[in-house]
C-alpha cells in the first residue's frame, strides 16, 4: 500500500513539474503592430489585395517606420504574406505657377512578411505646405496571384519639435544634397543611449539612394548648465545608410546633440544639432 502511494506521490509531482516547466517557457505571441495604429487603408485592385498602412504616428518629416498589412481583397479575413512591395512617396509642390515633383528616401519592406507584416520605412524631407501636397502609393505584386497593383493616399506630412531630420547642401568637395535623420533615442534615458542616424543623398528629384560612405561625430552637451558628457561612441556605419553609436546624458534637461558629418575625413557639414529633452 504504501508503494503504491509512493509511486501516485511520484507520478502526481511529475506532472506538477511538467506542466510548470510549460508554463514557465511559453513565449508569448509578438505583436508586430504592438506600439502603431493605423494610419491609412485603401486597395491595390489589380493585385486583389487590400492595403493598411500603420505608423507609430502621423506621418512627420523625418525618418517613419511604417508598418504594410495586406489582405486578400475578396476574403479579407485572409493575409497576404508572399508579396513584394515598393513605397512610392510623391511631393507636388506649386512655385510660382511652376509645378515641380520629387519623390523621397525609401526602405522598402522585405518580400516575405515578418510576423505576417512588411515593415519599412519613409523619411519625409518636408512637411505638407500650402504650396505642396503629398501623396504615398505602394506599389503591390501579389505573388500569390502574380498580379500588380497599386493604392494611392493623399496624407498630411507633420513638422514635428523639435525636429527629428535636416536637408543640407554638404560642403565642397563633396557638394551633394544630403538628408539627415535621427532615429535614436526615441526613449532617451540618463545613462547611455543607443543613438542612430539615417544619411540619404539626392540622385535625382525621384531617386534618394542611403550612402554609406560618410562618418559621424557627436559632440552632446548641455546648453543651460554648460557641460558635455563622456563615453560617447561616435556613429558608424551599419549599413543601408543607417550610422550607430552611443550618446551618454548624465542628468535629465535639454540636450544638444552636434553632429558633424565627414567625407574622406573632411567635414561637409556645418552647425547641425538635434535637440533632445526628457
Amino acid at each position: 500500500m504504501e508503494t503504491i502511494f509512493i509511486k501516485i506521490t511520484s507520478i502526481f509531482l511529475i506532472s506538477v513539474l511538467l506542466f510548470s516547466c510549460t508554463d514557465d517557457n511559453e513565449v508569448s505571441p509578438v505583436d508586430p503592430l504592438d506600439g502603431f495604429s493605423k494610419l491609412t487603408e485603401g486597395y491595390a485592385l489589380g493585385a486583389s489585395a487590400k492595403v493598411e498602412i500603420w505608423g507609430q504616428k502621423n506621418f512627420f518629416m523625418g525618418y517613419n517606420k511604417l508598418i504594410v498589412v495586406l489582405y486578400d481583397s475578396l476574403n479579407q479575413k485572409v493575409k497576404l504574406t508572399d508579396a513584394h512591395i515598393h513605397f512610392l512617396p510623391l511631393m507636388t509642390m506649386n512655385m510660382n505657377g511652376m509645378i515641380m515633383k520629387h519623390s523621397a528616401p525609401v526602405e522598402n519592406p522585405e518580400e516575405t512578411a515578418i510576423n505576417e507584416v512588411f515593415p519599412g520605412a519613409v523619411a519625409f524631407q518636408m512637411p505638407t505646405a500650402m504650396d505642396g501636397t503629398w501623396k504615398l502609393g505602394v506599389s503591390v505584386h501579389n505573388h500569390k496571384i502574380d498580379k500588380e497593383g497599386e493604392a494611392e493616399f493623399d496624407i498630411t506630412v507633420d513638422n514635428p519639435t523639435p525636429s527629428v531630420m535636416t536637408v543640407f547642401s554638404a560642403l565642397a568637395p563633396d557638394n551633394n544634397k544630403l538628408v539627415l535623420s535621427i532615429l535614436e533615442p526615441s526613449k532617451p534615458k540618463v545613462g547611455m543611449n543607443d543613438i542612430e542616424f539615417t544619411i540619404h543623398r539626392k540622385a535625382s528629384m525621384m531617386d534618394w539612394p542611403a550612402d554609406d560612405s560618410y562618418t559621424i561625430e557627436i559632440t552632446p552637451e548641455m546648453p543651460s548648465m554648460g557641460h558635455g558628457s563622456p563615453n560617447n561612441v561616435n556613429p558608424v556605419s551599419s549599413g543601408n545608410g543607417h550610422y550607430k553609436g552611443k550618446v551618454n546624458f548624465t542628468m535629465t534637461g535639454e540636450w544638444r546633440v552636434n553632429v558633424v558629418v565627414k567625407k574622406a575625413g573632411q567635414a561637409v557639414s556645418q552647425n547641425l544639432y538635434f535637440n533632445i529633452t526628457f
